[in-house]
């Protein structure tokens, strides 16, 4: 009897403390502000547009200007070959300021702003992409909890029912109504399912650590989760599916802008065979002043002097060696990669829907079985019950419908997750997943 008490007392429910209440809704927001890798494409995206400015473009001219001081000492006091024996000091001050400013450069300035737009505009494809993909992940992850849990709740209460019937096999066989191989294969199967119980406890637990990880919050932190998985019904028109991911799938949309980004490099490339205008000026100051010691001149010793300059320059490269047939060649290869770079990510998108939405509709038809299924297996179980504490059917005929009934309800929730998984697959292809109706 001792042996049994203890068995009763490992696997009593598990005690739930205090828990922070977490709903997929709470969980997306607190994801979104908190993930670690939307944080680091926002902050590519702040460096973007940082960049993105007419400083950059080579469209603002550049000003520089600079002052020099020197000093100088030359002792001919002592230096009988000298003209001048004194102790001789020069000083001199100087300033100058000059002025570049590109005016024309075949377009390269247009091409450059353009591109740095468009640079900026494929970080916020990227920072939505990953946004896409971690809702994605954070659902994922939510369900699997929810999962998880149910699969916990689902051997708690084999557990509690093999429980009771060790307790009554126990007294049967005491009064003498019950064989020692009955009492040993009940308290063997309580056993068995003990350790499955605290096996998916720890399941559970992972499974949460997996979304503290993508919510960016404490990996050790506990959620009372308040949604439950969606048995989801909803039928598509093949069609409007893949009109809807030609027009907002976001690696397609990033490939576009991609293909503007080269389009812009290749203008870049034929400016330099174009006209250049450029426009420079400046200006210099200068000021020099002598000391020759004690001798008799006594005129200004101090010269000062003005220098400015404009300059308008023209420039056009007449010849270059054939370069530039060289890279309109190249320039059109790089135009036709990228036509079939757009082609391919098109076909792989459209693939990847076909597969998606083939599962989905195969998803409901499996989830949709797995439930009946699921139900007539409680039933079965329930009845086997009390069929067993009649003394209509032994232990081995009750066991072997027990595991029927727990492989039937882990068939039913993993056909849940996979229903709620290729849906997702599915909104995240057509680009509807941030979509509130989505969750």
């Amino acid at each position: 009897m001792k042996k049994i008490i203890i068995i009763l007392f490992l696997i009593s429910p598990f005690i739930l403390f205090s828990q922070e209440s977490l709903s997929i809704e709470n969980a997306i927001r607190i994801g979104l502000k908190q993930n670690f890798d939307i944080q680091l494409s926002e902050k590519k995206l702040e460096i973007s547009k940082v960049k993105n400015n007419l400083a950059n473009t080579g469209a603002l001219p550049t000003i520089n200007i600079s002052a020099k001081n020197e000093r100088s000492v030359s002792d001919q006091s002592n230096n009988p070959t000298s003209f001048i024996q004194e102790t001789l000091k020069a000083e001199s001050m100087s300033a100058t300021a000059n002025m570049n400013w590109t005016l024309f450069n075949g377009y390269g300035i247009k091409a450059n702003k353009k591109k740095l737009n468009q640079i900026e505009q494929l970080s916020n494809g990227n920072l939505t992409l990953t946004i896409e993909n971690t809702t994605q992940g954070i659902l994922l992850y939510y369900y699997n909890c929810v999962i998880q849990k149910e699969r916990l709740e689902l051997l708690q209460k084999v557990v509690n029912l093999s429980r009771e019937r060790l307790i009554y096999q126990k007294t049967k066989y005491e009064i003498g109504s019950s064989s020692k191989l009955e009492l040993l294969q009940t308290e063997n199967s309580l056993l068995t399912d003990s350790s499955n119980l605290i096996l998916q406890k720890l399941n559970y637990d992972n499974s949460v650590k997996n979304l503290n990880l993508i919510l960016g919050v404490e990996l050790n932190k506990k959620w009372n989760l308040t949604d439950q998985i969606n048995d989801r019904s909803q039928l598509f028109n093949f069609e409007n599916l893949k009109n809807q991911t030609l027009s907002d799938n976001t690696n397609l949309r990033n490939q576009h802008i991609n293909i503007e980004i080269i389009k812009q490099d290749i203008i870049l490339s034929k400016s330099i065979y174009r006209p250049m205008v450029s426009f420079n000026s400046g200006g210099s100051y200068n000021t020099n002043t002598y000391d020759i010691g004690d001798s008799s001149y006594d005129g200004d010793n101090t010269g000062k002097t003005l220098n400015y300059y404009a300059n308008l320059t023209v420039s056009l490269r007449l010849y270059d060696g054939g370069k530039y047939k060289n890279t309109k060649k190249e320039n059109k290869i790089k135009e036709e990669i990228n036509e079939l770079e757009l082609k391919k990510i098109r076909r792989e998108v459209l693939q990847q829907l076909s597969i998606n939405y083939q599962r989905y509709n195969s998803n409901i038809t499996i989830h949709n079985l797995n439930k009946k299924a699921f139900k007539i297996a409680e039933t079965n179980y329930l009845l086997a019950n009390d069929k067993n504490n009649r003394g209509i059917i032994n232990s081995f005929t009750l066991r072997d419908i027990e595991i029927a009934y727990l492989n039937s309800g882990i068939s039913y929730l993993q056909a849940a997750y996979n229903l709620n998984e290729s849906y997702l697959e599915l909104m995240k292809i057509t680009g509807g997943i941030l979509q509130e109706e989505s969750f």
